[in-house]
Protein backbone atom coordinates (compact mmCIF):
# COMPACT_ATOMS: atom_id res chain seq x y z
CA UNK A 1 0.00 0.00 0.00
CA UNK A 2 1.26 3.45 -0.91
CA UNK A 3 1.30 6.03 1.89
CA UNK A 4 0.33 9.67 1.42
CA UNK A 5 -0.32 12.70 3.58
CA UNK A 6 -3.42 14.80 4.14
CA UNK A 7 -3.45 18.61 4.21
CA UNK A 8 -4.08 20.78 7.26
CA UNK A 9 -7.76 21.50 7.90
CA UNK A 10 -8.76 21.95 4.27
CA UNK A 11 -8.13 18.27 3.51
CA UNK A 12 -9.61 18.99 0.09
CA UNK A 13 -7.19 16.56 -1.53
CA UNK A 14 -7.08 18.77 -4.59
CA UNK A 15 -3.48 20.04 -4.48
CA UNK A 16 -1.05 17.94 -2.53
CA UNK A 17 2.18 19.20 -0.99
CA UNK A 18 4.65 16.69 0.41
CA UNK A 19 7.11 17.10 3.24
CA UNK A 20 7.41 13.43 4.15
CA UNK A 21 9.37 10.92 2.11
CA UNK A 22 7.43 8.02 3.63
CA UNK A 23 4.04 9.39 2.60
CA UNK A 24 4.22 10.83 -0.88
CA UNK A 25 1.62 13.17 -2.34
CA UNK A 26 -0.94 12.49 -5.03
CA UNK A 27 -3.53 14.53 -6.91
CA UNK A 28 -7.19 13.77 -6.34
CA UNK A 29 -10.66 15.31 -6.25
CA UNK A 30 -12.45 16.07 -3.01
CA UNK A 31 -14.76 13.09 -3.42
CA UNK A 32 -12.15 10.45 -4.15
CA UNK A 33 -9.18 9.00 -2.36
CA UNK A 34 -6.17 11.24 -1.86
CA UNK A 35 -3.99 12.97 0.66
CA UNK A 36 -1.63 15.79 1.52
CA UNK A 37 1.27 16.78 3.67
CA UNK A 38 2.27 16.55 7.28
CA UNK A 39 5.70 15.67 8.59
CA UNK A 40 6.78 12.26 9.75
CA UNK A 41 10.39 11.23 10.29
CA UNK A 42 11.64 13.61 7.65
CA UNK A 43 15.24 13.24 6.60
CA UNK A 44 15.54 17.00 6.80
CA UNK A 45 15.70 16.65 10.58
CA UNK A 46 13.16 19.26 11.68
CA UNK A 47 14.15 19.99 15.28
CA UNK A 48 10.90 21.61 16.28
CA UNK A 49 8.52 18.71 15.83
CA UNK A 50 5.87 21.16 14.58
CA UNK A 51 2.56 19.42 15.28
CA UNK A 52 0.36 21.51 13.01
CA UNK A 53 0.64 19.29 9.98
CA UNK A 54 1.04 22.47 7.95
CA UNK A 55 3.05 21.92 4.78
CA UNK A 56 4.17 25.53 4.94
CA UNK A 57 6.28 24.67 7.96
CA UNK A 58 9.35 22.51 7.92
CA UNK A 59 8.62 18.90 8.97
CA UNK A 60 6.01 18.41 11.63
CA UNK A 61 7.54 15.64 13.60
CA UNK A 62 6.74 11.97 13.29
CA UNK A 63 3.91 9.90 14.62
CA UNK A 64 4.96 9.56 18.23
CA UNK A 65 3.57 7.62 21.12
CA UNK A 66 4.66 10.11 23.72
CA UNK A 67 8.23 9.22 22.80
CA UNK A 68 11.20 11.36 23.62
CA UNK A 69 13.27 9.72 20.92
CA UNK A 70 16.21 9.91 23.30
CA UNK A 71 17.20 8.22 26.50
CA UNK A 72 19.22 9.20 29.51
CA UNK A 73 22.76 8.07 30.13
CA UNK A 74 24.20 9.24 26.84
CA UNK A 75 22.36 6.76 24.59
CA UNK A 76 21.27 7.97 21.19
CA UNK A 77 18.12 6.71 19.51
CA UNK A 78 15.72 7.76 16.81
CA UNK A 79 14.16 11.12 17.56
CA UNK A 80 10.55 11.76 16.43
CA UNK A 81 11.33 15.42 15.90
CA UNK A 82 13.21 14.48 12.79
CA UNK A 83 15.79 11.98 11.59
CA UNK A 84 18.20 11.45 14.41
CA UNK A 85 20.00 8.40 15.71
CA UNK A 86 23.23 6.61 16.39
CA UNK A 87 25.18 7.83 13.37
CA UNK A 88 25.37 4.57 11.46
CA UNK A 89 24.27 6.10 8.17
CA UNK A 90 20.49 5.74 8.41
CA UNK A 91 19.61 8.95 10.27
CA UNK A 92 20.31 12.54 9.40
CA UNK A 93 21.35 13.71 12.87
CA UNK A 94 23.17 12.22 15.83
CA UNK A 95 21.54 13.10 19.17
CA UNK A 96 23.32 12.85 22.52
CA UNK A 97 21.02 13.40 25.53
CA UNK A 98 22.12 14.60 28.96
CA UNK A 99 19.74 14.58 31.93
CA UNK A 100 19.68 17.98 33.63
CA UNK A 101 17.84 19.66 36.49
CA UNK A 102 14.57 21.41 35.75
CA UNK A 103 16.02 24.73 36.91
CA UNK A 104 19.30 24.38 34.99
CA UNK A 105 19.77 27.10 32.39
CA UNK A 106 20.46 25.80 28.89
CA UNK A 107 22.11 27.13 25.76
CA UNK A 108 18.65 28.40 24.76
CA UNK A 109 19.00 30.94 27.57
CA UNK A 110 16.14 29.41 29.54
CA UNK A 111 15.56 26.50 31.92
CA UNK A 112 12.75 23.96 31.65
CA UNK A 113 11.24 25.42 34.81
CA UNK A 114 11.24 28.94 33.37
CA UNK A 115 9.85 27.79 30.03
CA UNK A 116 6.93 26.02 31.70
CA UNK A 117 6.11 28.89 34.06
CA UNK A 118 3.29 30.41 31.98
CA UNK A 119 2.19 27.23 30.19
CA UNK A 120 0.93 24.92 32.93
CA UNK A 121 -2.65 24.60 34.12
CA UNK A 122 -6.07 24.10 32.46
CA UNK A 123 -7.25 26.14 29.47
CA UNK A 124 -10.79 26.34 28.11
CA UNK A 125 -11.06 26.34 24.33
CA UNK A 126 -12.97 24.75 21.44
CA UNK A 127 -12.19 21.74 19.25
CA UNK A 128 -13.39 22.63 15.73
CA UNK A 129 -13.62 19.96 13.06
CA UNK A 130 -12.82 20.69 9.43
CA UNK A 131 -15.38 21.36 6.71
CA UNK A 132 -13.50 19.22 4.17
CA UNK A 133 -12.98 16.73 2.61
CA UNK A 134 -16.50 15.89 1.48
CA UNK A 135 -15.89 12.37 2.72
CA UNK A 136 -16.17 13.63 6.32
CA UNK A 137 -19.40 12.45 7.91
CA UNK A 138 -22.02 15.18 8.18
CA UNK A 139 -22.18 14.65 11.94
CA UNK A 140 -18.56 15.80 12.30
CA UNK A 141 -18.13 18.40 9.55
CA UNK A 142 -17.70 21.86 11.15
CA UNK A 143 -18.66 20.41 14.54
CA UNK A 144 -17.49 22.34 17.60
CA UNK A 145 -16.87 20.76 20.99
CA UNK A 146 -16.07 22.68 24.19
CA UNK A 147 -12.60 21.51 25.19
CA UNK A 148 -10.30 21.76 28.20
CA UNK A 149 -6.59 21.12 27.72
CA UNK A 150 -3.92 21.08 30.41
CA UNK A 151 -0.16 20.79 30.25
CA UNK A 152 1.16 19.21 33.47
CA UNK A 153 4.65 18.87 34.89
CA UNK A 154 5.08 16.49 37.81
CA UNK A 155 8.84 16.41 38.11
CA UNK A 156 9.46 14.39 34.95
CA UNK A 157 12.89 13.97 33.41
CA UNK A 158 14.47 16.93 31.62
CA UNK A 159 17.08 16.32 28.91
CA UNK A 160 19.37 18.56 26.94
CA UNK A 161 19.86 17.12 23.45
CA UNK A 162 23.12 17.84 21.66
CA UNK A 163 22.39 17.26 17.96
CA UNK A 164 25.00 17.00 15.21
CA UNK A 165 24.89 16.20 11.51
CA UNK A 166 25.62 12.54 10.89
CA UNK A 167 28.66 12.38 8.57
CA UNK A 168 27.66 8.83 7.58
CA UNK A 169 24.14 9.85 6.53
CA UNK A 170 23.22 8.05 3.31
CA UNK A 171 19.72 9.41 2.68
CA UNK A 172 18.68 11.65 -0.18
CA UNK A 173 19.84 15.24 0.14
CA UNK A 174 21.40 16.35 3.42
CA UNK A 175 20.01 17.99 6.57
CA UNK A 176 20.58 21.72 6.73
CA UNK A 177 20.30 21.85 10.49
CA UNK A 178 20.42 19.47 13.44
CA UNK A 179 19.27 21.68 16.31
CA UNK A 180 20.18 21.31 19.95
CA UNK A 181 17.04 21.31 22.08
CA UNK A 182 15.40 20.74 25.42
CA UNK A 183 13.10 17.78 26.07
CA UNK A 184 10.71 17.72 29.04
CA UNK A 185 8.64 14.71 30.12
CA UNK A 186 5.16 16.12 30.75
CA UNK A 187 1.52 15.13 31.11
CA UNK A 188 -1.22 16.41 28.81
CA UNK A 189 -4.99 16.33 29.31
CA UNK A 190 -7.42 16.71 26.39
CA UNK A 191 -11.05 16.52 27.56
CA UNK A 192 -14.19 17.64 25.75
CA UNK A 193 -17.29 18.68 27.68
CA UNK A 194 -19.29 15.67 26.47
CA UNK A 195 -16.32 13.31 27.05
CA UNK A 196 -16.03 12.45 23.37
CA UNK A 197 -12.36 12.83 24.21
CA UNK A 198 -11.27 12.06 27.77
CA UNK A 199 -7.54 11.71 27.27
CA UNK A 200 -4.91 11.97 29.99
CA UNK A 201 -1.55 11.06 28.50
CA UNK A 202 2.20 11.35 29.00
CA UNK A 203 4.29 13.08 26.36
CA UNK A 204 7.56 14.82 25.56
CA UNK A 205 7.58 18.59 25.13
CA UNK A 206 10.31 19.56 22.65
CA UNK A 207 11.75 23.06 23.03
CA UNK A 208 14.06 24.25 20.25
CA UNK A 209 13.82 27.97 20.98
CA UNK A 210 13.39 30.02 24.15
CA UNK A 211 9.82 31.03 23.33
CA UNK A 212 8.20 28.01 21.65
CA UNK A 213 7.73 24.29 22.25
CA UNK A 214 5.88 21.44 20.56
CA UNK A 215 4.17 18.31 21.77
CA UNK A 216 2.78 15.28 19.95
CA UNK A 217 0.68 12.71 21.82
CA UNK A 218 -0.52 9.52 20.18
CA UNK A 219 -4.06 8.38 21.06
CA UNK A 220 -4.71 5.62 18.53
CA UNK A 221 -3.17 3.16 18.81
CA UNK A 222 -3.47 2.13 21.60
CA UNK A 223 -7.01 3.55 21.80
CA UNK A 224 -9.12 6.47 22.97
CA UNK A 225 -10.54 6.74 26.48
CA UNK A 226 -13.45 8.97 25.46
CA UNK A 227 -16.62 7.98 23.59
CA UNK A 228 -15.42 9.16 20.16
CA UNK A 229 -15.61 6.34 17.62
CA UNK A 230 -13.07 6.85 14.82
CA UNK A 231 -15.19 4.67 12.54
CA UNK A 232 -17.83 7.43 12.46
CA UNK A 233 -15.47 10.20 11.25
CA UNK A 234 -15.93 9.50 7.52
CA UNK A 235 -19.03 8.58 5.53
CA UNK A 236 -19.69 4.83 5.76
CA UNK A 237 -20.81 4.51 2.15
CA UNK A 238 -17.62 5.90 0.59
CA UNK A 239 -16.14 3.77 -2.19
CA UNK A 240 -13.29 3.18 -1.63
CA UNK A 241 -13.80 3.34 2.14
CA UNK A 242 -11.92 5.78 4.40
CA UNK A 243 -10.74 3.99 7.55
CA UNK A 244 -9.07 5.84 10.45
CA UNK A 245 -6.00 3.89 11.60
CA UNK A 246 -4.34 6.46 13.87
CA UNK A 247 -5.13 9.60 15.88
CA UNK A 248 -2.72 12.08 17.49
CA UNK A 249 -2.90 15.41 19.28
CA UNK A 250 -0.52 18.12 18.13
CA UNK A 251 0.17 21.10 20.39
CA UNK A 252 2.27 24.25 20.14
CA UNK A 253 3.08 26.43 23.16
CA UNK A 254 4.34 29.96 22.59
CA UNK A 255 4.47 32.37 25.49
CA UNK A 256 1.10 32.14 27.22
CA UNK A 257 -0.56 30.85 24.04
CA UNK A 258 -1.42 27.23 23.25
CA UNK A 259 -3.03 25.68 20.20
CA UNK A 260 -2.84 22.76 17.86
CA UNK A 261 -4.59 20.06 15.87
CA UNK A 262 -6.26 16.71 16.08
CA UNK A 263 -4.49 14.63 13.46
CA UNK A 264 -5.64 11.41 11.85
CA UNK A 265 -4.09 8.69 9.75
CA UNK A 266 -6.49 7.29 7.16
CA UNK A 267 -6.36 4.21 4.98
CA UNK A 268 -8.26 4.79 1.74
CA UNK A 269 -9.22 1.53 0.07
CA UNK A 270 -9.12 -2.06 1.23
CA UNK A 271 -6.17 -3.09 3.39
CA UNK A 272 -5.13 -5.78 0.92
CA UNK A 273 -5.53 -3.47 -2.09
CA UNK A 274 -2.07 -2.62 -3.41
CA UNK A 275 -3.59 0.36 -5.17
CA UNK A 276 -4.89 1.74 -1.89
CA UNK A 277 -3.31 4.72 -0.16
CA UNK A 278 -2.78 5.99 3.36
CA UNK A 279 -2.84 9.62 4.41
CA UNK A 280 -1.98 11.62 7.54
CA UNK A 281 -2.99 15.16 8.54
CA UNK A 282 -5.18 17.38 10.73
CA UNK A 283 -8.93 16.92 10.86
CA UNK A 284 -9.69 19.46 13.62
CA UNK A 285 -8.06 22.42 15.36
CA UNK A 286 -8.10 23.86 18.86
CA UNK A 287 -6.77 26.82 20.83
CA UNK A 288 -4.76 29.81 19.68
CA UNK A 289 -3.68 30.25 16.07
CA UNK A 290 0.11 30.27 16.44
CA UNK A 291 2.45 31.01 13.54
CA UNK A 292 5.02 28.24 12.97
Amino acid sequence: MTKHILSPMALSLAALLACNPDKSPIDSSTDSSGSESAGSESSSGDPTGDPSGDPSSSGSGSESESESGTSSGGDTTEDPTGGTGTGEGGQACIDTPTVIAADAETALGISAQAFLADKLGPRSTTLTFASEPLTLADAWRDKQLPLTVELRYDGGEVRWIDSEINPEYEGEGFPSDCADRLEIDVGFDFVTEGLEFDEHRDGVLTVASADQGQLRVKLLPPGLDGSFDPATLYKPDEDPPWVVTGIEIGATFKGAQAGGSLLNEVRIGDEDDEGGIAGFGPVASWGDDIDP
